[in-house]
């Protein structure tokens, strides 16, 4: 696949797509915040062309909901400014840009799974950043993919280490009732990522693992598994705390990567179940 750049390698996803890239021998290089600033254009110039990378998988973003909420100028500049630079530079190089992007672009109003062809109209500044950053990506680079993923688990940090933790000091967790959404294995997502990178294909597509829940089901199905007596309290995102709207529902269909891929991801209940196994 040539010389490789991952940003957000300090990041879930970045630094998991940096372990595997080199675990199938690829030529990578992974950068992060502390190394290069993204939203500096000169310092991202600099640093492009030094390289060169023939592919960039971009997975640096400011993915805090709420924070985003409350930091704007914060927000867009490290998902819209960084992503608009590291793009400009990509075009001159003439490199495959693969970009990472939410299902929080759609406001939720849909009563089935997105498609890659809905139109998107966010609710939250987390939402309207990386669908800003996704028409940047889209009108700047011939050669690119963007990748729409939710839910993300199976690194540290996660829904299901919150879970955890509240279970090992014997709290019973809020867990939000009144958003729908698709859990996404990141182990089982990577092989995906990297089949979608080494093809010719272009445009958006959707990745996660099969199914839907809110994330109180998700919670409870984490807490059988572990065989825990914990019982979780079903509560509305207002009732957490949440400051960002989220979409009543934003379950992505994936049906697009199955038929160009003949590829199906198992169902997120059975990918949980073999992450907490494994983790304990």
């Amino acid at each position: 696949m040539g010389s490789i750049l991952v940003t957000g390698a300090r990041g879930r996803l970045g630094s998991a797509l940096y372990d595997f890239l080199v675990s199938r021998g690829e030529e990578v290089r992974a950068i992060s915040r502390n190394e290069l600033d993204l939203s500096e254009k000169a310092g991202v110039s600099k640093c492009l062309a030094a390289l060169p990378p023939d592919l960039i998988f971009h997975t640096a973003a400011m993915t805090d909901v709420d924070e985003c909420e409350r930091d704007p100028t914060r927000a867009r500049r490290d998902n819209v400014e960084a992503t608009r630079n590291l793009a400009e530079v990509a075009a001159a190089l003439n490199a495959r840009f693969i970009h990472f992007s939410t299902d929080y672009v759609f406001d939720g109003h849909k009563s089935s799974p997105y498609t890659e062809t809905d139109t998107p109209t966010p609710l939250s500044v987390y939402g309207k950043t990386k669908l800003e950053a996704e028409r940047a990506v889209s009108l700047l680079v011939r050669d690119h993919v963007i990748i729409r993923m939710a839910w993300l688990f199976g690194v540290e940090r996660d829904f299901c280490s919150f879970v955890k933790g509240e279970i090992a000091q014997g709290r019973s967790p809020k867990l939000a009732t009144d958003h729908q959404g698709s859990p996404g294995y990141i182990p089982d997502l990577l092989p995906a990522i990297y089949e979608i990178a080494q093809s010719s294909a272009c445009g958006i597509f959707h990745l996660t693992n099969r199914g839907s829940c809110n994330r109180f089901e998700m919670g409870q199905e984490i807490i059988r598994i572990l065989g825990s007596r914990v019982k979780p309290i079903p509560s509305t995102g207002a009732e957490i705390g949440f400051i960002a709207t989220r979409p009543r529902q934003s379950v992505l269909s994936c049906a697009k990567f199955e038929q160009a891929f003949g590829r199906t991801p198992r169902p997120w209940q059975e990918a949980l179940r073999a992450y907490l196994k494994n983790t304990g």
